[in-house]
């Protein structure tokens, strides 16, 4: 008989698959009207977004629903007006960094004297997309920590099929326009399907704002906030680094493959990793011996052994079928990255079973200096491989960064917490 937490991270994992195949849908239909040069442009536009959502999300969601579920399980609007608090102020701030660099972003993107006239459309569709992104995330926040999984599960399922028909229209028919304006209706989307839950929105409502706002209560989740803005600004600033690196050594058609196959990589990662965590960190929280974290990190390894091994073995085998499917039949000149990039996606997602326990008992500072040394170390490692073997060592970098991660993970959590001894 399937356990409840398997039905659920399966039942996520469809949802999650359905979200995952809207965004390759989306990559294909880039390259077709807009060539394979547009995903450099709209990785780049993804990244710079991604670091201000983290920036406006403070880092609250993991914070929230750890508290949600654990020591404040009894006091929900404590920790949601201490979330949205720190919310708001990281919104202000996105905002403030993104006009005080917004020249430099212009620069990033390589937008022509032509296509001037995107940036009130840059700035507006910045703008709704971080609102909306504060709102969804503490809404999400809310119904995790409640363990109200099924709302969770047919929000992303319903806001993936939205996000797809919407980007597919508005890319066919205002070409980039349509591209710029397709990073930002994910957030737009997924909120309006947490309003179709009106009975649970309204719950949410009193629970939020049934007693005096308090905007000076920070203190439980402010480590979280901390390791929010770390995990923002790292890697996805390595990641636009390396692009910068790729187009200067092997040419913009090389980097533009390579992000094909780094988005194939992303998109594999990311199913696997949102299929779990719905009901992995509630039960890593939950878990308060060394022996429970062992056994916790254990399901959630047989798990993606079963599930994501044989896909990525099957995409490893089939792989020119896939990629020509996936984007185009020029992608095939760089087939070669498939593999490493499918042995970093491995490596990084049995990384991924141990160090969310970073994130489940709020070990900050560990956080933070693991996230900057793989930063570093995968910046540096790119550097040198890149200059020594071309596009592929970009791949390479990936696939060397989680393998030391894992080790690292291992031998750190493993004696920390003693998972091998005995309560």
């Amino acid at each position: 008989m399937i356990s409840k937490g398997s039905l659920y991270t399966v039942l996520n994992g469809v949802a999650q698959l359905v979200k995952a195949i809207s965004t390759l849908v989306i990559n294909k239909v880039v390259v077709i009207y807009l060539g394979s040069s547009a995903l450099l442009f709209v990785g780049n536009l993804k990244s710079v977004l991604s670091i201000l959502q983290q920036i406006s999300g403070a880092g609250i969601y993991e914070g929230a629903v750890k508290y949600l579920t654990g020591d404040y399980k009894d006091f929900p609007t404590i920790i949601l007006q201490a979330s949205l608090s720190l919310m708001l102020i990281g919104l202000l701030t996105s905002i403030a960094i993104y006009f005080a660099f917004s020249d430099q972003l212009y620069v990033l993107l390589q937008l022509s004297e032509k296509e001037r006239n995107l940036h009130p459309w840059l700035v507006c569709g910045l703008l709704l997309s971080l609102i909306c992104f504060v709102l969804h995330t503490i809404m999400q926040s809310f119904f995790h920590g409640l363990k109200s999984y099924q709302i969770i599960i047919r929000s992303t399922l319903i806001s993936s099929l939205l996000t797809l028909g919407l980007s597919i229209t508005l890319i066919y028919y205002f070409n980039t326009l349509g591209l710029v304006a397709s990073v930002f209706i994910p957030s737009v989307c997924l909120l309006l399907t947490y309003f179709f839950h009106f009975r649970s929105t309204l719950s949410f409502g009193r629970v939020l704002f049934g007693t005096p706002f308090r905007f000076h209560v920070f203190k439980p989740i402010l480590s979280f906030t901390v390791m929010s803005a770390v995990a923002a600004m790292v890697f996805p600033t390595v990641l636009i680094v390396i692009r910068s690196l790729l187009v200067e050594h092997v040419g913009v058609q090389l980097a533009s493959y390579w992000e094909g196959y780094s988005r194939l990589s992303l998109f594999i990662s990311s199913l696997a990793i949102s299929s779990i965590s719905l009901y992995y960190l509630p039960k890593l929280v939950e878990a308060n011996t060394g022996q429970g974290l062992f056994r916790v990190v254990l399901w959630g390894i047989k798990f993606l052994a079963i599930v994501a091994l044989p896909a990525l073995i099957i995409i490893l085998l089939f792989g020119s079928s896939v990629i020509k499917f996936l984007y185009s039949s020029s992608f095939l000149d760089t087939i070669f990255l498939l593999k490493w990039e499918l042995l970093g996606t491995y490596l990084k997602l049995l990384s991924f079973s141990v160090s969310f326990i970073m994130i489940a008992k709020k070990l900050t500072t560990v956080f933070v200096i693991s996230e900057l040394i793989s930063g570093l170390l995968y910046l540096g490692l790119s550097l040198f491989f890149i200059n020594k073997y071309g596009v592929i060592g970009a791949s390479i970098a990936f696939a060397g960064t989680y393998f030391f991660y894992l080790l690292w993970s291992i031998f750190y959590f493993g004696s920390r917490f003693r998972f091998f001894e005995k309560d």
